[in-house]
């Protein structure tokens, strides 16, 4: 059973030049989406090596916080640990952007990073620790196109056509693999054609409108989503049954941390389906979409987001134990809402608490 770190070891001799991306250097990259490169470069582009001696020059993974759900600590380690290496040290970071507003319902960060003079990487950032951020996630439910979609379309065609002598692997984790798809099913022709792969790890699908459009089928075969055996998240929405499983060594909902996928060699080690956990959760979450109206869609969105800014939390760090169980008081009581969606509120809950007590 292996790592990310275990992968470093073995591989992180050999450049990009002489043994190219494959789906393990893709989760690395789309992890290291997660650090605030503006801080580090005020905008300028640098490499890898150059930016971990500015960002953590004392090597003390957990000075840095990214938020409750990130692993600050093993992020932190990835970044400083492949940055030691010359598959990775010489990689040049540039055109980092992030925004995050809460008037617009919207939380979006990209990166680029430069592998070779031929070959380049987009890495979109997954939803964060701010709570508007996972608003905008359940956006996806009930809206064709959410801000932060539609910024990642627009930062992939820029750079596609900022740096013409090179071609592309789109990647993220989480909502950032669903941007990466996205963008890779709505680019232009042009566009898509300097496009080598798009990686999802353990993001969300699309509507199931665009899951089924001959943009999709264009873009199918660039596509690449890739999710644990008891996936939660990547098994929302609509995927068209095309993923990968890969072995994981945590439990339920832990599982959406890519650093716990089984690595061998330059691949995670694939199964053959879904456990029945994840068959479960698929299951269970599509019929409860599926019972629902878009609009009641936006609704049941809108009580979930009051019952959490009544506890006053800005972001997932906010929530104290006492604030968790106001808002489990607030769910059993409210009157507006049946059982079937206080059940499906409480589910969304207790997936989050999990997070929480880890």
């Amino acid at each position: 059973m292996g790592t990310k770190f275990d992968y470093l070891t073995w591989r992180g001799d050999l450049a990009f030049s002489t043994d190219g991306l494959n789906e393990v250097d893709g989760s690395i990259l789309a992890m290291l989406s997660y650090i605030d490169y503006y801080s580090i470069t005020r905008g300028r582009d640098i490499s890898l090596k150059g930016a971990v001696r500015k960002y953590c020059p004392d090597r003390k993974y957990d000075s840095v916080k990214l938020g409750l759900i990130i692993p600050s600590k093993k992020i932190n380690k990835l970044f400083c640990s492949a940055a030691e290496t010359l598959r990775y040290g010489d990689v040049r970071a540039s055109d980092y952007v992030s925004r995050t507003s809460v008037e617009e319902v919207c939380q979006f960060a990209a990166v680029t990073f430069h592998l070779t003079d031929k070959r380049a990487v987009i890495s979109f950032r997954g939803t964060d620790d701010s709570l508007v951020g996972w608003r905008e996630d359940c956006h996806l439910s009930f809206c064709e196109e959410i801000p932060a979609q539609r910024m990642a379309l627009e930062y992939t065609e820029r750079m596609i056509a900022k740096y013409p002598e090179k071609k592309f692997y789109l990647v993220g984790h989480s909502k950032g693999g669903n941007l990466a798809v996205y963008s890779a099913v709505k680019c232009s022709k042009e566009t898509r054609a300097r496009i080598i792969k798009a990686y999802s790890y353990d993001g969300p699908g699309l509507s199931y409108e665009l899951a089924h459009s001959k943009e999709f089928r264009t873009a199918q075969k660039k596509l690449e989503m890739i999710v644990p055996q008891s996936s939660f998240i990547g098994i929302m929405f609509d995927v068209c049954e095309q993923y990968t499983v890969v072995n994981a060594l945590s439990r339920g909902a832990f599982q959406h941390d890519s650093f716990t996928w089984d690595v061998r060699g330059g691949s995670f080690v694939h199964l053959p389906e879904l456990s029945q956990r994840g068959k479960k959760n698929a299951e269970q979450f599509r019929e409860s979409m599926a019972r629902m109206s878009l609009e009641e869609k936006r609704e049941f969105v809108d009580m979930l987001f009051s019952v959490i800014e009544s506890t006053e939390a800005k972001t997932l760090t906010d929530f104290t134990d006492r604030r968790f169980k106001k808002a489990g008081m607030i769910i059993k009581n409210y009157s507006g809402m049946d059982k079937e969606k206080k059940a499906l509120m409480q589910g969304l809950f207790f997936k989050l608490f999990e997070f929480k007590k880890e």
